[in-house]
């Protein structure tokens, strides 16, 4: 019976694959997963252990031949997500953490630590440096709530898949005066003010750091086009003195 690899890599095929093996069985036993891995007992036995480590609800029944299942009571079972749909997720887990709600800190933090354990080293880093480029402010005013409205879902996704992946959008923008603007932005920040969301992003056609409130964005298109990320000090001073305003 040979090892399926010592690199990370292999390690983290087999334990996606160890995963699904569980998912999918009432019960099981160790045995049987390093048949089917193709790998030796005791390398099955320090996955499950890394796999209960990183908060998958294993059961274990104690005894020679005894079986292995999934708690299946708080199992999400083969769940499989997108790198869009996971990077949206953790952010989202994210930004509930920086608002501070203290009835949920506790369990949303257990829960990005589970969640997070399930991607490659690599993808937990970009979700860190995603992190760092979203800021959460204070509760939206009276007079900004006034004139607010739920963005369009289109417009929502759009804008967070330019910024996730940084890349251009171009939109076309109506200011709290009502004149209606075409931009081309690089979407290096986005700010929250409970519920308002802003994007704090370069223009590219006015060669400057500019304001976006993301609900007076009326079309949005993803373009082909990269951008680096800038020196968050141009944009962290406007923060929250205009969101305020607009």
């Amino acid at each position: 019976m040979s090892e399926a690899g010592g690199s990370d890599r292999g390690r983290a095929q087999r334990l996606d694959a160890l995963k699904a093996l569980l998912a999918d069985r009432d019960i099981t036993t160790a045995a049987e997963l390093a048949d089917e891995l193709g790998v030796s007992l005791r390398t099955v036995q320090r996955d499950l252990a890394t796999l209960r480590h990183s908060g998958m609800p294993i059961e274990g029944d104690r005894g020679r031949g005894g079986g292995t299942r999934l708690e299946r009571g708080w199992s999400l079972g083969r769940v499989h997500l997108n790198e869009s749909e996971a990077l949206g997720l953790l952010l989202s887990l994210n930004i509930a953490e920086k608002i501070g709600s203290p009835l949920l800190l506790g369990d949303l933090r257990s829960i990005m630590r589970k969640v997070g354990n399930a991607f490659a080293p690599a993808q937990t880093r970009r979700i860190k440096a995603l992190r760092n480029r979203v800021l959460v402010g204070q509760a939206a005013s009276a007079a900004v709530l006034a004139g607010y409205r739920p963005p369009e879902a289109a417009v929502t996704r759009a804008l967070l898949t330019a910024f996730m992946y940084q890349r251009v959008a171009s939109l076309r923008y109506q200011d709290q005066s009502g004149v209606t603007t075409d931009r081309e932005i690089e979407a290096q920040f986005l700010y929250h003010n409970v519920p308002v969301w802003y994007a704090l992003a370069w223009d590219r056609l006015r060669d400057g750091v500019r304001f976006f409130r993301i609900d007076r964005i009326q079309q949005i298109t993803v373009l082909d086009i990269g951008f680096r990320l800038r020196p968050a000090h141009h944009f962290l001073t406007a923060g929250e003195s205009e969101a305020r305003s607009m």
